[in-house]
């Protein structure tokens, strides 16, 4: 059976609701707009559904964010609130630094009236001001490994997960999680379960994908994207099987990838694998 994309997700503000798309465009930084835009607090950090002890700040109600791109507008829709926009030429303002894990970022601050909606909704869980910061065009931010580039992404521009790998982590769960908790931005079909993993080189239309290390997994998979409610699966069932090889790194679902070129990948096309780990 040929193995074939079945998702194609990207997520325009960093940590709120991926949304599907039947095409991707592949620019520079990955999929188009993915991770364009991030939330920060007053001191410039990023705001996340989780933290680590050295950055982050955590605002669990992140994931009910939902941005849209509509019209050369990017979208913004929560529970109890009137929708907002900010136009994609965004505001002709000074670039400023932010803090993305350990990386210093530089991005352009969307407004007041984004900022006051913000703080509203994500400061019923945890007060502050919140700011949108949109990644300046003229900024680099490379992958932890390889030269891809990528916007306020974690650590690299695409993460893989087959949906053979979701089934066989559902079968041992004793309630099936959607694939939204895991936020990948390519769904493969017709591999075998935990196959991505030993995908090195991987071709997808026109676009040449390498793989890099498998994805360590957060406390976001174990949060209900739609209540923003937080259990203890599937943390702690990855952990008696899917242990990070390192033995360092906790448990691992998925793999990052960076891109080699540009282009496109749309719904159905065939992957093909060009070298294997």
């Amino acid at each position: 059976m040929a193995i074939s994309v079945s998702g194609i997700f990207h997520h325009p503000v960093k940590s709120a609701k991926s949304k599907p798309l039947n095409r991707a465009e592949i620019g520079v930084r990955g999929i188009l707009h993915d991770r364009e835009w991030m939330v920060v607090d007053e001191r410039g950090m990023f705001v996340a559904q989780r933290q680590s002890s050295e950055a982050g700040v955590e605002v669990r109600t992140m994931c009910l964010v939902d941005a849209a791109l509509q019209d050369r507008r990017l979208v913004l829709t929560a529970p109890g609130l009137s929708s907002i926009s900010v136009p994609l030429s965004g505001p002709d303002t000074p670039e400023e630094e932010v803090r993305v894990w350990e990386h210093q970022a530089r991005g352009i601050d969307q407004g007041e009236e984004v900022s006051r909606w913000l703080s509203e909704l994500l400061g019923r869980e945890r007060p502050g001001k919140y700011r949108l910061i949109r990644m300046s065009n003229h900024h680099v931010r490379r992958a932890k490994q390889g030269d891809s580039q990528l916007a306020f992404a974690d650590g690299y521009p695409f993460l893989i997960i087959s949906q053979a790998s979701l089934d066989d982590l559902n079968s041992r769960l004793s309630e099936a999680l959607p694939m939204n908790r895991f936020r990948p931005n390519l769904v493969l079909d017709g591999c075998a379960p935990y196959q991505e993993d030993q995908m090195a080189l991987i071709r997808i239309g026109r676009v040449l994908l390498e793989g890099q290390g498998l994805c360590a997994r957060c406390p976001t998979t174990a949060t209900n994207q739609e209540t923003a409610e937080r259990g203890k699966e599937p943390l702690r069932t990855l952990a008696t099987y899917r242990r990070h090889p390192s033995g360092e790194d906790g448990v691992v679902f998925g793999r990052n990838f960076n891109h080699l070129n540009l282009g496109t990948i749309a719904m159905g096309d065939t992957v093909e694998i060009l070298a294997a780990d």
